[in-house]
């Protein structure tokens, strides 16, 4: 059984789903450093999924820091120092610019979009504690 919660919808890639599962899983603490990741079958079986999509996922997690794989052991959340602060934001930015123009889209106001943020921000940290 899977860690973190994960309901396959159509219209996005498979292995970018989990992607996002795992990293939501982190942000909500349902995911701790140094926890054991799921194997590759056990997700597949889990999922009813292509094993070859689910190690795409892995290897994505792996690439970005999330996970790092100890052979002979298996997959861990990563222990290592998160990346500095200005390089988050750095990452960040394109996410933000999309958040600002579909706002604007919608005729949002900039403090429509603070509280939404805020909001959303306390839905997922709350699981933390």
């Amino acid at each position: 059984m899977l860690p973190f919660p994960l309901s396959l919808r159509p219209g996005q890639p498979i292995y970018e789903q989990i992607v996002y599962a795992a990293k939501k899983a982190l942000a909500q603490g349902l995911l701790a450093p140094g926890d054991r990741f799921p194997s590759v079958r056990t997700i597949s079986e889990d999922l009813g999924v292509n094993p070859n999509t689910v190690q795409k996922a892995v290897a994505e997690l792996t690439s970005l820091g999330v996970l790092e794989v100890h052979p002979g052991q298996g997959c861990f959340v990563a222990r290592t120092i998160s990346p500095a602060r200005t390089d988050g934001l750095r990452a960040l930015r394109p996410l933000i610019e999309n958040l600002v123009i579909e706002a604007s889209r919608h005729e949002l106001r900039e403090a429509d979009v603070k509280k939404a943020l805020a909001e959303e921000w306390h839905r997922l940290k709350r699981k933390e504690g």
